[in-house]
């Protein structure tokens, strides 16, 4: 009976282990938008339609924003971006913008990213009290903010691989894509209160955008699962005595 329950001890402690992997298996930051790493954390462009529309205003996939990825896993926030939109270039004179953050759900944002790309290399910046540009056409107006020109910086991360480009097979549109990657500590954002966090980009002419929310997951949910059910299992031989 001991070696019994001590197996079924060691079989939900076993499944614990797995369930909680997998909940915490995080985006690897290689300059590839990869959905499998992804999944459940991204949301989609509807693609480039007719004329080249990309919504709200046009282009093709030059000016198309694919993907948007946010996650948050303990006390780190991980954020990605897919677009065809050359990030380190511009596009037809336009500048690629800064990734904006709402941490408190009234459309006001709170922190700003910028980046500055090098090789495969980025160097990210993040500001509190961002002083945010709009886009350059009024009609586009839904797009914004576009880039924050001032704020305090509160941190830099960098990392190696945070920049690709290249045809990927997840662009159903053809072209060349570009991504960012990155991550950092949630505990930066000293104005976040514990509700969801809004992610925003876009570029400057504003011709589309993408925004994603990232839910703050409780860190002891799965803990206190597992507890639970180890909890059940002693219970049920406890009963069988």
């Amino acid at each position: 009976m001991k070696f019994a329950l001590r197996d079924s001890a060691l079989s939900v402690v076993i499944m614990v282990v797995v369930l909680t992997g997998s909940a915490f298996a995080v985006p690897v930051v290689d300059g590839v938008f990869d959905l499998i790493e992804w999944d459940g954390y991204y949301v989609t462009d509807d693609g480039v339609g007719r004329y080249g529309y990309v919504g709200p205003g046009y282009g093709g996939q030059e000016f198309d924003v694919e993907y948007m990825g946010l996650r948050i896993v303990g006390n780190t926030v991980y954020f990605g971006l897919q677009t065809g939109f050359d990030l380190v270039n511009g596009s037809q004179g336009f500048a690629p913008g800064d990734f904006a953050i709402d941490v408190d759900g009234d459309q006001v944002y709170d922190y700003a990213i910028n980046f500055s790309i090098s090789g495969s290399a980025v160097t990210y910046t993040l500001y509190e009290n961002p002083v945010w540009e709009d886009v350059v056409y009024s009609q586009h107006n839904i797009s914004n903010p576009f880039r924050n020109v001032g704020g305090d910086i509160i941190d830099t991360f960098f990392f190696d691989t945070g920049y690709g480009s290249g045809i990927f097979p997840n662009n159903i549109d053809g072209g060349v894509s570009h991504v960012l990657e990155g991550f950092f500590d949630l505990s930066a954002l000293d104005l976040h209160s514990g509700g969801d966090i809004l992610l925003h980009w876009t570029m400057e002419c504003g011709n589309d955008y993408l925004q994603v929310t990232g839910v703050v997951p409780e860190p002891t949910s799965l803990a206190m699962c597992g507890a639970g059910l180890l909890g059940l299992l002693i219970g049920r031989r406890r009963l069988r005595k």
